[in-house]
């Protein structure tokens, strides 16, 4: 019988409901025109915030400011936003007469002394205005035709000297607290000075939809308000330094002889290299990142912490908030990093220390139902925290393994003392033991167990590259068509006809086009055979796109994460259904490798599974909100998107749903009762061997028509044995975002359901090199009190103190 706790720690997997959490907010009279939805929401959808509903926030108290538009989803993959703006007015002229502007006489490229907010990132500057309803202007360095300079504050005005700098700190050290820039320094009109050839423009008229690149040559300048602009030119000099230095195309050839239909997930290019910039960018972070943690934000007075100051991260779906965590035996704290240096803009009144005005976030260890360890990429360091109540869980990542494993085991000693069972962790054996028996003894169904799965496997809704996988279930899902009545108007869920068959993968479901996969896989296989390279990368795989990717889950979450689609493809929403091909190569060998962009917007069920049997490049199973009626707005439009017209001329808006589903709750009642269904409970056990167990990866893959390209089946091991740093990271970036196989489970067949297992058979039944044992228990004391490593004796007893730097990469030596 499932006790208490595990049955919290299931309700906790279920999918963010953002829908869900909007409307139970408006019944309770709690969302005002004072707050926002995306300022209480789940942080998995909208706005990147940390999930501070189900947290207590601390931190001092200030008036309400203006909320922002920006967010580092506006910015380029790999960019970091460094947390500095100033108060600024902005003005901008073309350069010639010759050239046109695409803004118009009020657009971008010809403003007229506009108030806002300018913004410093790693890789570019970008201006916010004051006023909604004009675009948010991002400038990249790349493309400035000059280092900013300081000027005159009116366009045309004298004064202009490109090679006027000022001055940094003894030694050459970028900071934000040398005396060359204090309160009131600033010299009356001048200006910090901008020439550029390219410009992005982003949120026009305060809408999410496709970025405007001007491609015109602009000279946009930048008047500070209460500052000197001398901290900002200084640093953005050797931005722009550092970014000529080091510019280089990325590592991405174009191969017209290879040619694929474009649908599968977009391939980010590879970050340069760009050591010089990364310096910069982290002398200048540091002190925020080192600022101990305010033990003044503990709840009580007589709490002590058990831990030293943890750097660490929260990770969000593309994003991550850096800052530091402190463990105690009620809460955990993260205090997040909101300032480099010190904040010089004098509109506040005084200087302040950099993160002084940031809140800190606690999460009371009461609440929470079950852990879970988790990759930061290919680095095996993250944590998830799962709440109580269907809160968002919470994602961290830190400097090592060995912390994340001593921050596990003291979570689970302490959250366990008030609880009769031990706190679950989904990535232990014993876990996977007890869900494998709920699920056998009919206290789970399906739709849970699948959960369980996947969150055993590493999956998380905190990582596009690992979000779970779930099953197409249906062999059909027709649209409803006014020259076609023989469409069904009810789901016979009783006529086996009507459901996939579950043994085989997608790519194996029609004998046509998996023809045409193996007739490629026999090519390889003779390729090898005559070619003298035994690189693993250059071994034979049949499906050269993934069954779950970073694109495939924007795919179908488009119309609830626009923001990190737009991200994702550069500031693009994708042709609603496009036909062309196109291909590309990624070299990470002496072979290339293909990979295809994604193809079209998500517009039809019946669409999406159609190109999903006949496609050659499109073999992607589904998410979990297919069939979680709760999550029924990720098939509305209720943004009011711009999405594009199909070819038909029709307008994509709502997703067109099969002819027997009334609603978009009732479509995803009706696919969750397909996944109930005696068929799939029948059939389920197979296709858990294909994406969990034996036919997952190696030669139960290869007899299962289930072999992927090896850049999927990559782990934090096959990613240190790469020598040339550029290799590695290309590696990296291509593997989380080509998609990745779930770690195993199951090392023999799935048990169906009414199939005895004995303890002893379960032993042999579950992998040994990828799910943990207990801390070392045995199976029959599965989720007694975890016994903690020796070298954790005494952090629970010494407190340390509030001033404790952070340093090196175990804070518990």
């Amino acid at each position: 019988m499932a006790t208490p706790t595990i049955k919290d720690a299931i309700d906790a997997l279920y999918p963010p409901r953002p829908g869900a959490f909007r409307r139970r907010l408006r019944r309770s009279g709690s969302l005002s025109s004072q707050g926002s939805f995306r300022e209480n929401a789940p942080s998995n959808f909208g706005a990147p915030s940390l999930p501070t509903t189900p947290t207590l926030s601390f931190g001092a108290s200030s008036r309400r400011k203006p909320k922002s538009r920006f967010s580092e989803l506006l910015l380029e993959h790999g960019e970091r936003d460094l947390h500095q703006d100033w108060a600024a007015c902005a003005s901008s002229s073309l350069l010639s007469e010759g050239n046109s502007a695409a803004g118009g006489v009020n657009g971008s490229c010809q403003m007229k002394q506009m108030e806002g907010r300018v913004r410093l990132c790693s890789q570019s500057i970008v201006f916010e205005p004051r006023q909604s309803s004009r675009g948010i202007i991002r400038i990249p360095f790349r493309h400035m035709a000059t280092a900013p300079f300081v000027g005159s504050a009116y366009s045309g005005g004298s004064g202009a000297n490109p090679k006027a700098t000022f001055a940094v700190a003894a030694g050459g050290d970028v900071s934000f607290g040398n005396g060359a820039h204090g309160a009131g320094s600033n010299s009356p009109g001048m200006a910090v000075v901008l020439r550029c050839n390219r410009h992005i423009v982003m949120k026009k008229d305060n809408a999410i939809g496709p970025y405007e690149y001007h491609q015109t040559q602009v000279e946009f300048r930048f008047a500070f308000l209460h500052s000197s602009p001398a901290a900002m030119l200084a640093l953005a000099q050797r931005l722009h330094e550092a970014e000529a230095a080091t510019k280089k195309a990325a590592s991405v050839s174009f191969a017209p002889g290879v040619a694929f239909d474009a649908s599968a997930p977009p391939i980010i290019p590879l970050p340069s290299n760009d050591n010089a910039r990364e310096e910069i960018v982290e002398k200048l972070l540091s002190p925020a990142v080192d600022r101990p943690f305010d033990t003044t934000n503990f709840l009580t007075v007589q709490e002590q912490p058990l831990t030293p100051n943890l750097r660490c991260s929260i990770q969000t779906p593309l994003l991550e908030q850096r800052g530091c965590a402190i463990l105690t035996e009620h809460c955990l704290y993260f205090q997040p990093m909101v300032g480099s240096g010190q904040s010089m803009d004098s509109s506040a009144g005084k200087r302040s220390k950099a993160g002084s005005s940031g809140k800190a976030h606690a999460w009371q260890l009461e609440e929470m139902r079950a852990v879970a360890r988790r990759h930061d990429g290919m680095k095996d360091r993250g944590l998830e925290i799962y709440l109580a109540h269907h809160q968002s869980s919470l994602l961290l990542t830190f400097e090592s393994t060995e912390v994340r494993e001593r921050v596990i085991g003291l979570i689970s000693q302490h959250a366990s003392a008030t609880k009769t069972v031990p706190l679950p962790c989904y990535t232990d054996r014993s876990f996977v033991e007890s869900a494998l028996e709920l699920w056998q003894a009919g206290q789970i169904d399906n739709f849970e167990y699948l959960l369980c799965l996947n969150a055993a496997a590493g999956r998380s809704f905190h990582d596009l590259s690992r979000y779970p996988v779930f099953p197409w279930v249906l062999s059909s899902y027709g649209e409803r068509d006014d020259d076609d009545d023989d469409l069904p108007e009810k789901l016979d869920l009783a006529n086996p006809g009507v459901f996939r068959d579950l043994s085989k993968p997608i790519g194996y479901l029609t004998d046509e086009r998996f023809e045409y996969f193996q007739k490629r896989y026999d090519g390889m296989v003779q390729q090898q055979k005559s070619n003298a390279s035994q690189h693993h990368l250059d071994a034979p795989f049949m499906y050269g796109t993934h069954y779950s990717a970073p694109g495939y889950v924007l795919f179908y979450l488009l119309r609830v994460m626009p923001e990190h689609m737009l991200c994702l493809q550069n500031g693009k929403f994708d042709v609603p259904d496009r036909r062309e091909s196109i291909s590309f190569n990624i070299s990470l060998t002496s072979h290339s490798t293909p990979f295809i962009f994604v193809g079209s917007v998500f517009h039809s069920i019946d669409a999406t599974y159609k190109s999903v049997l006949q496609n050659p490049a499109d073999v992607k199973e589904l998410i979990p909100e297919m069939f979680d009626p709760d999550c029924f707005d990720f098939l509305i439009n209720s943004m009011g998107l711009q999405l594009g017209n199909l070819q038909t001329g029709h307008r994509v808006n709502d997703v067109i749903l099969p002819v027997w589903a009334k609603s978009a709750k009732h479509f995803l009642r009706q696919n969750r009762a397909a996944l109930e269904s005696d068929y799939c409970t029948k059939n389920l056990p197979g296709w858990i061997d294909l994406i969990f167990g034996v036919s997952s990866r190696g030669a139960g893959a290869k007899e299962a028509r289930n072999l992927f390209h090896p850049v999927s089946y990559f782990g934090p091991t096959d990613i240190e044995a790469f020598d040339n740093p550029d290799d590695k990271a290309r590696a990296e970036l291509q593997a989380t975002e080509f998609g990745i196989v779930p770690d195993q489970l199951f090392a023999k067949a799935h048990p169906g359901k009414n199939e005895s297992i004995g303890w002893s058979d379960s032993g042999a039944l579950l992998t040994r090199d990828r799910l943990r044992e207990s801390y070392g228990m045995r199976h029959s004391e599965r989720f007694r009190a975890p016994v903690l490593n020796e070298q954790l004796s005494g952090f629970d007893e010494a407190p340390h103190r509030s001033g404790e730097e952070l340093s090196g990469t175990n804070p518990f030596d």
